[in-house]
């Protein structure tokens, strides 16, 4: 009766500790929302100072979003969003039990006997090995995810292929270790040049800094990369 007690208490107080973290921006005049990020499809009209979360960014010209109210969701252009600025790093911790009970909580699942979280409130990328219900924690790394000018996206996802080093001509920036999980989304180390050196004042992680992309210091994207397999699930709220 003792421990049921103490499980109901702990399940009515996790909440407060693990929470979403969408961005809400409001539309500063009336906008065509359209169904692609081309914009040549219109699908409705949001009135000025709408709430919207965004979703997804291109380039930061055009964003993804969902009314908030009516759930209806499309492409608008950049100029008709005030994005909020970024909110600091939550930096209270969470103990491997809560984290467990978490997880598990949440029944989620994964193709391989690893689970990948990410905390987007905290910066931190939690690490779990089991099956369904019965996750168990074993790393959790600081991390760095979008800024919300070009957010990461969140959801659950799957790691899908791999490298161990990629350069963008068009972004003059590469990263070691990388893991694709959406798209254009990846998990990777810190930023680089062309000869493989961490580009001046992005070698840090604890804080929204991104294009949307997760990074993560060269140790640690190795772990991940050497150790994480593809087919493993990927939950980022």
């Amino acid at each position: 009766m003792l421990a049921k007690t103490f499980l109901l208490l702990f399940a009515l107080t996790f909440p407060a500790t693990i929470q979403e973290t969408p961005i809400i921006a409001e539309t500063t005049q009336t906008s065509i929302i359209y169904s692609e990020k081309t914009l040549q499809t219109p699908i409705g009209e949001l009135p000025a100072l709408t709430f919207v979360e965004i979703l997804q960014d291109f380039s930061s010209q055009v964003y993804k979003i969902k009314d908030t109210t009516t759930s209806l969701t499309g492409w608008i252009a950049a100029e008709y969003l005030n994005i909020p600025p970024e909110t600091p790093t939550d930096k209270t911790s969470i103990s491997p039990k809560q984290l467990e009970f978490f997880v598990n909580s949440q029944n989620y699942t994964s193709d391989t006997n690893f689970l990948l979280l990410t905390d987007i409130n905290r910066q931190k990328i939690h690490v779990f090995t089991g099956t369904g219900n019965a996750w168990r924690h074993k790393k959790t790394f600081t991390c760095s995810t979008g800024l919300n000018t070009s957010p990461t996206t969140r959801g659950t996802f799957t790691i899908t292929e791999r490298g161990p080093w990629f350069y963008s001509e068009r972004l003059s920036s590469g990263a070691k270790f990388w893991m694709r999980f959406n798209e254009q989304y990846l998990i990777h180390s810190i930023p680089m040049d062309k000869n493989k050196n961490p580009l001046p004042g992005e070698n840090t992680v604890g804080t929204k800094l991104s294009s949307g992309c997760i990074r993560l210091l060269m140790p640690d994207a190795r772990w991940l990369y050497e150790n994480i397999s593809d087919g493993t699930a990927i939950i980022i709220i």
